[in-house]
């Protein structure tokens, strides 16, 4: 699951990052802001994210075009304050030495000012009365007070001229809601970073001039009638590599996700976070008119699949696999314990055609129940329970002086296999050594291993429902 995710996240990085060729020049006015707070000190690689951050944004500028002018506005580089917001440079001719000077003479100390750090930036761009691009690179979410959002709307409902661009460097929260909405409510991206070169990328697109659309596309993803997260992404017919990419999230700042665009025919691909098995939802040839906003509302379905475990008529322990019928494409998987808050297991999967593979936790021998071609119907249940019939053996070693260490091999006479292995040793606590299986017929081989020169012994035993039998090999 996690490996599935960070493959998606990867994806939306690389393709957020991928609209060079919608892209144009450097924008007139760039204003950075700077994450300088303490936890810039964080290890990225052999190295940290602030010494990354420094060094990339040296390479940066030096590619920035001649006119360009640019600022910088850092925060918690002198103390632990949420008022540590400091006008570095203000938006001006941009001297390339100089600015990369002091971005390398920052000292990571303090705490997150987000949407203080903001405001601070709008207050400059009041006074100029010109056109902004701002790009805010922070490693973490607001640890002080004020909604960056809301900060930007209102921002741009006066008539300021601002463009938001979001860089999130090396980010662990998963919920990034906050600082995706501040980009679009900024009229720009939010682009993730979690290494030198996607940071390096992730500010080159960040620079990039982007066009204004006339236009407007509203996603809004939800499941079960409650807001959903999932990733999107929108681009030009036949262009896939050149689009808008992002998350709805599951908070009303950023669902529905709007995304202002030029006029035209696009492709949209739509997919939920956390449900495995899911398909990409896709709209080709989708019209999204000038002066009109273009809405699609996705809801996500779900089935259930309810199994109770039981061995002898009583909870057990299980572990249960969900696959897409005929692969071993896994969709979900559980664990039941023995225990009534977690068995029955619910598992929540798109509509579809599986096979369930329950697997006992208790019993020796890998014995499993196979449920083939179940389908499952979007907002129906499905009832799958299994009871596992067993019987226990208890094989013993001795001689004359006490317990006997041997190697215990369980071989069934039916299926001709062996099925368990284990190991009396010289203690009460594991001699006999207990075996739960499935009713039958055994052989059980005993290979002495203390004390030396014992010869190996073969006894029979027959396993019933719910039996307890014990079988002492003695020497």
């Amino acid at each position: 699951m996690k490996k599935i995710n960070l493959i998606l996240v990867m994806a939306i990085a690389c393709f957020a990052m991928s609209i060079t060729a919608m892209a144009q020049s450097n924008p007139k006015n760039i204003l950075f802001i700077f994450d300088a707070s303490g936890s810039m000190w964080g290890k990225l690689g052999n190295s940290t994210k602030i010494e990354v951050a420094k060094q990339t944004m040296g390479t940066l500028v030096q590619k920035l075009n001649s006119n360009t002018k640019a600022g910088l506005i850092a925060y918690g580089h002198r103390n632990s304050e949420c008022s540590d917001i400091e006008t570095l440079q203000p938006v001006a001719a941009l001297d390339k030495t100089k600015f990369t000077a002091t971005v390398r003479a920052l000292n990571p100390k303090g705490k997150t000012p987000i949407a203080k750090s903001i405001l601070h930036a709008i207050t400059l761009i009041k006074a100029m009365n010109e056109a902004v691009t701002v790009i805010l690179v922070t490693d973490g979410l607001e640890t002080c007070e004020g909604i960056a959002c809301d900060i930007i709307r209102k921002a741009k409902a006066e008539g300021i001229k601002i463009t938001l661009h979001v860089v999130g460097f090396g980010i662990a929260e998963k919920d990034l809601s906050s600082l995706e909405c501040a980009a679009q409510a900024g009229g720009g991206q939010y682009f993730p970073a979690n290494s030198a070169e996607e940071l390096a990328t992730a500010l080159e697109q960040s620079v990039k001039e982007v066009p204004k659309g006339d236009a407007f596309l509203s996603i809004k993803t939800t499941l079960d009638s409650k807001l959903k997260d999932a990733y999107i992404k929108v681009y030009k017919k036949g262009n896939p590599k050149d689009g808008f990419a992002g998350r709805t999230y599951e908070s009303a700042a950023t669902n529905p996700r709007i995304l202002q665009l030029p006029a035209g025919t696009y492709d949209v691909e739509i997919r939920p976070v956390d449900i495995d098995g899911y398909a990409t939802i896709k709209f080709s040839d989708l019209v999204i008119p000038a002066g009109d906003t273009t809405k699609r509302d996705i809801e996500f379905k779900q089935g259930i699949i309810e199994t109770k475990i039981t061995r002898n008529d009583a909870l057990s322990d299980a572990t249960v696999q969900v696959f897409l019928t005929g692969t071993k494409t896994s969709v979900a998987n559980y664990r039941t314990y023995a225990k009534a808050e977690t068995n029955p297991a619910v598992l929540k999967v798109p509509p579809g055609i599986y096979d369930i593979v329950i697997t006992s936790a208790e019993m020796n021998g890998s014995v499993e129940k196979k449920f083939i071609r179940q389908t499952v119907v979007a907002g129906e249940k499905i009832a799958l329970p299994h009871n596992f019939e067993s019987g226990e053996l208890l094989i013993g070693a001795k001689n004359a002086q006490g317990y006997v260490d041997a190697t215990v091999v369980i071989h069934d006479l039916k299926t001709k296999k062996d099925i368990a292995s284990g190991r009396t040793y010289q203690a009460a606590g594991s001699n006999p050594k207990k075996f739960i299986l499935v009713p039958g017929n055994y052989r059980v081989d005993l290979m002495p291993v203390k004390p030396s020169g014992l010869a190996k012994k073969s006894i029979t035993a027959e396993v019933t429902v719910n039996s307890k039998v014990e079988k002492i090999a003695e020497w």
